[in-house]
């Protein structure tokens, strides 16, 4: 995992085009977020436990006509750019303009609102790209009788797996409502939180092991880039747990009482999710400290080769001070065998002083 310049990193907390939203009524429709696909696109799936009906990129009037049959019908929305077309999305389906405008803002927190008639649900994919660094998406759900709607950012090959399951004519799938292909799609989602965490759990593991091999500041660095990516999870993750449970407990008609048990399950894993989170901030903080710990550990080393040096030449400095002085009447100094007889006193003190060192164990 490279270490991202920081102005990346905040990027995942504030989205570009926020501004744009300064002084604007509240249900102005503006996108915030990169725009992620060329142009916005409608794709329609239509099922029952007999037919199974697929349209792509169709225009909105067509995908108006399998709304009055019996079937299950799912539309779903792949970028948010097009603002006309996601406007007169929410006029064709009387949907609330403040909901839009969450739907749009990609930098919204996970949040539900629950009505008579409709269940809303704004959430994050959570993945990695090739470096291991996470990668996020917004997703929105407007769950009615018979229908469900869904806005994606972009192409999202996590949901690959439920067109497989769509496929099977004996699969639970096709025998349920759009309340069953709603939790399906959350628990996709949700199941792919699992593999981001393993991500950073085998990241986390490897840093480990680097910090008693070579500590460098890239290290550093990559402790400090995994805090931030864990941040933004636990902001991606937190607030769905509260957003789930609401739907939980709403005790809403569009949702049937045998789909709750589901919801219950993927709540549990929201939980689970939530605490390793948890668990890895205080491994990696444990990291950090581990790392100025080693860091001082080394430094100290260093300053003890120095001491040691500095404290054996202290006598010898002094010997060779006192010699040094030339005074006239130095008797020392007229001796034939004054110069060899210093050395081996300077010497013997030199080694006696290692000796004493290593006995004490400072060497």
């Amino acid at each position: 995992m490279k270490a991202r310049k920081t102005k990346h990193s905040a990027n995942k907390f504030g989205k570009p085009g926020s501004k744009q939203k300064a002084g604007l009524p509240p249900g102005s429709l503006v996108h915030i977020g990169k725009v992620k696909t060329e142009r916005t696109t409608i794709d329609v799936v239509e099922f029952d436990q007999h037919i199974l009906t697929k349209k792509k990129d169709i225009k909105l009037k067509e995908a108006l006509n399998y709304l009055d049959t019996p079937q299950t019908s799912w539309i779903k929305i792949v970028g948010l750019q097009d603002i006309a077309l996601i406007e007169s999305i929410g006029k064709q389906f009387d949907l609330d303009p403040l909901l839009l405008e969450d739907v749009l803002n990609t930098g919204q927190r996970p949040k539900a609102v629950v009505a008579d008639d409709f269940v809303f649900l704004t959430m994050k994919t959570l993945g990695t790209d090739a470096d291991k660094n996470i990668v996020s998406d917004q997703i929105s759900f407007i769950l009615k009788k018979n229908l469900l709607i869904s806005f994606h950012e972009s192409h999202l090959s996590l949901f690959n797996s439920l067109d497989k399951r769509l496929e099977s004519a004996n699969g639970r799938f096709r025998t349920q409502g759009p309340d069953y292909l709603f939790y399906a799609l959350i628990d996709v989602v949700v199941d792919h939180y699992f593999s981001a965490i393993e991500d950073i759990a085998t990241e986390i593991d490897r840093l480990e092991e680097a910090l008693f091999q070579n500590i460098n500041e890239q290290i550093l660095d990559n402790i400090q880039h995994i805090r931030k990516e864990l941040m933004f999870m636990k902001k991606a993750v937190f607030p769905l747990r509260e957003s789930l449970n609401a739907i939980i407990k709403s005790d809403s008609p569009i949702i049937d009482k045998q789909q709750l048990k589901y919801l219950n399950d993927v709540h549990d894993h929201i939980l689970q999710i939530y605490e390793t989170i948890e668990n890895y901030r205080e491994l990696n903080t444990g990291l950090k400290d581990m790392y100025l710990s080693e860091l001082s550990h080394k430094m100290n080393k260093v300053m003890q080769v120095l001491t040691i040096i500095a404290t054996i030449f202290i006598p010898l400095t002094f010997i060779a001070g006192v010699y040094g002085m030339n005074f006239e009447y130095m008797p020392e100094l007229s001796f034939k065998y004054s110069y060899p007889i210093t050395w081996g006193i300077m010497l013997i003190i030199a080694g006696w002083m290692l000796l004493m060192f290593r006995k004490n164990k400072w060497l």
